[in-house]
């Protein structure tokens, strides 16, 4: 298969699934995240932002960047925003490590496993982050074209003063 509808299908999936999470968080108690993120924002933002506020903000947050991925439109922007979610994410491990770890060495709660697994997402954005080579490709061409056209312009002057 193309490198390129893989990479279209990766992005689909993911943001399929953000449309998905991010929907559960417009009514309340349907998410099973829902008071994992309320509680994370709440710490990350010291309590500035209510909590029946932040979590509207994250389903938007979250929708619109399943949006962008579905659909494909601002593909680099929507990685990098999507990669700073990924980020908040982990931050659970620190703040509530009670909720996260089990009894046992290296055992993980449910909640633990949700957060972990974010992992392959964030592979999964790195995998299909585009980089900006259209324009370096524009640049080097244009680099050559004037190198060449330099050489032809200095070719044609040596032959004048023959």
């Amino acid at each position: 298969m193309n490198k390129q509808i893989k990479t279209k299908l990766m992005a689909m999936a993911i943001g399929l699934v953000y449309l998905w999470f991010g929907a559960l968080k417009f009514v309340p108690n349907l998410s099973p995240a829902e008071d994992l993120a309320k509680n994370t924002i709440h710490h990350l933002t010291f309590g500035l932002i209510p909590d029946n506020v932040s979590i509207i903000l994250l389903a938007i947050w979250e929708v619109g960047l399943g949006f962008l991925l579905v659909f494909g439109f601002l593909r680099r922007q929507a990685v990098i925003l999507g990669l700073v979610h990924m980020v908040c994410t982990f931050t659970p491990l620190f703040f509530f490590p009670n909720d996260v770890f089990g009894e046992e060495p290296l055992s993980l709660t449910l909640v633990g496993q949700y957060i972990i697994k974010n992992l392959i997402i964030i592979v999964a954005f790195l995998s299909i982050y585009e980089k900006k080579e259209v324009v370096q490709k524009a640049h080097a061409q244009t680099t050559v074209q004037k190198q060449s056209s330099h050489w032809i312009l200095a070719g044609k002057n040596l032959f004048k003063k023959a």
